[in-house]
């Protein structure tokens, strides 16, 4: 081999280990470009996992205000809401009714747009037993009736003074009546005995 025969395989070799270089450090660069890339992507997606946290954090800060709220809602009904008995000086309404622990309605008030008054006391069935009210003619009534419904015992007293009662079977025929005019003249009918069919 001659000198310069050994300078061109050198500097083929040199070439050769050059060449091997430079594709290590392409194949180093391509990794290093790869490895970049997928650091970039992860940087994106921890940013977008920081944002969806920060955004759960808001929703449960907001949830967390909500709930707080209703139990301070709650706290606040309660504290002024009476419990148990109620005490008040003055109620304005056109009608009220009381119910009882079966939420059934037991007394009922109310008026009528003519000016009547009427309040009705009714049993636990729901039929009205004891009614009582003013009327726009001067009347006062009060009338007690049986588990029927037939009004039995009534009491009037008219807008020019006259007061009556009558007492019913319990068809609901006056049998008793008794009363007083506005002139004071008194008044004591009874009448005939009608025999009661049996049931």
């Amino acid at each position: 081999m001659t000198i310069s025969e050994w300078q061109l395989s050198l500097s083929g070799e040199a070439a050769d280990n050059r060449l091997r270089l430079k594709c290590n450090e392409l194949r180093h660069m391509r990794l290093y470009a790869c490895r970049m890339q997928t650091l970039q992507q992860q940087i994106a997606a921890l940013q977008v996992i920081v944002h969806q946290q920060h955004v759960s954090a808001k929703r449960q800060r907001l949830l967390n205000i909500a709930l707080l709220s209703v139990l301070i809602a709650g706290g606040f009904i309660a504290a002024v809401r009476p419990v148990g008995d109620a005490t008040f000086d003055t109620i304005t309404c056109k009608s009220w009714k009381v119910v009882d622990a079966d939420a059934k309605t037991r007394i009922v008030a109310y008026t009528k747009a003519d000016g009547s008054a009427t309040v009705g006391w009714l049993d636990q069935d729901g039929k009205l037993r004891i009614n009582a009210g003013t009327f726009v003619d001067g009347e006062a009534a009060l009338t007690f009736a049986d588990k029927n419904e037939k009004k039995r015992i009534t009491a009037v007293i008219d807008g020019e003074g006259s007061g009556t009662m009558a007492w019913a079977d319990k068809r609901g025929d006056v049998r008793i009546g008794a009363g007083i005019d506005a002139n004071g003249n008194v008044l004591l009918p009874t009448y005939d005995f009608i025999p009661l069919k049996k049931p």
